[in-house]
């Protein structure tokens, strides 16, 4: 009788102890999952969403291109990885997504994100954006589905990241 409570007891602890391992796991990924989240969302909100007046005044005023660079480094800089992920993002989007809507009168506004995390051992998410935009003065908008992927190391900092913004951005121009 002592042998089987014995095995007994020996199995119901090592039950126990493998739930706590895999929930104390589980609660690791998600909060790693959620920081990675929090960071590109962060970057796609601020890329995404206005004109602000800020870089309307600065894009008016003089000494465009310094207070530019300040502009994007205090919206963008602190959620890459180093100073030469950081460089692609801005020359290929950061402010540069900004001229033709500005130029065409368009404000912009990320209504939704969703996210997916790939299989890859790599810390990559693929994003799809419901993107409203309006032209200033209008009332009517409209919404586009704007995809992407990103990349990330382990402190939950872009490594690279890539907007796909084929529409509405022809619209833009149009």
């Amino acid at each position: 009788m002592k042998k089987r409570t014995y095995k007994f007891f020996v199995t119901a602890l090592f039950v126990i102890l493998l739930l706590i391992l895999v929930s104390c796991t589980e609660k690791t990924e998600t909060k790693t999952h959620d920081e990675n989240i929090q960071t590109i969302e962060a970057v796609l909100q601020n890329n995404l969403t206005g004109p602000d007046d800020e870089l309307k005044q600065i894009l008016k005023g003089e000494g465009k291109l310094e207070a530019l660079g300040q502009y994007e480094e205090n919206l963008y800089k602190d959620y890459f990885a180093d100073e030469t992920s950081y460089q692609e993002y801005i020359s290929s989007y950061g402010s540069v997504l900004w001229i033709e809507p500005i130029r065409n009168e368009y404000k912009l506004e990320v209504k939704n994100i969703e996210y997916e995390k790939s299989d890859s051992k790599e810390i990559i998410y693929n994003f799809s954006i419901e993107l409203q935009y309006r032209k200033n003065g209008s009332e009517s908008s409209e919404v586009e589905t704007v995809n992407g992927q990103a990349n990330l190391n382990e402190e939950h900092k872009i490594e690279d990241m890539l907007i796909r913004i084929e529409e509405p951005w022809s619209t833009f121009g149009g």
